[in-house]
């Protein structure tokens, strides 16, 4: 099934990338206009996994992995595009 340009556009719309991640057991702490928390994707001790809720991206600067809400979910929960966004909407309570 393809999806639109504007469906995947709604979906990151209506998922706040820092209320994910933090749903996620990630705790993030504002520094300046970035929330800053440890990166799930590699083990550390100083907070380099940055949050943008303006942009609504992520960017680690330890490791270097990066992207969107839906780039989030599939890289933490392990799943595929597709199931990534059929999670999300499910999330903001979308049934189809």
């Amino acid at each position: 099934m393809h999806v639109s340009r504007e469906g995947i556009d709604e979906v990151k719309r209506r998922n706040d990338l820092c209320e994910v991640v933090t749903e996620h057991g990630i705790a993030l702490r504002r520094r300046g206009r970035t929330l800053f928390g440890l990166c799930p994707f590699h083990e550390e001790k100083t907070p380099s996994f940055g949050v943008s809720r303006e942009s609504g991206l992520f960017h680690c600067f330890g490791c270097g992995v990066g992207g969107d809400v839906i780039g989030f979910v599939c890289r933490y929960r392990k799943v595929s595009f597709r199931e990534a966004l059929d999670w999300l909407r499910q999330r903001a309570g979308d049934q189809a």
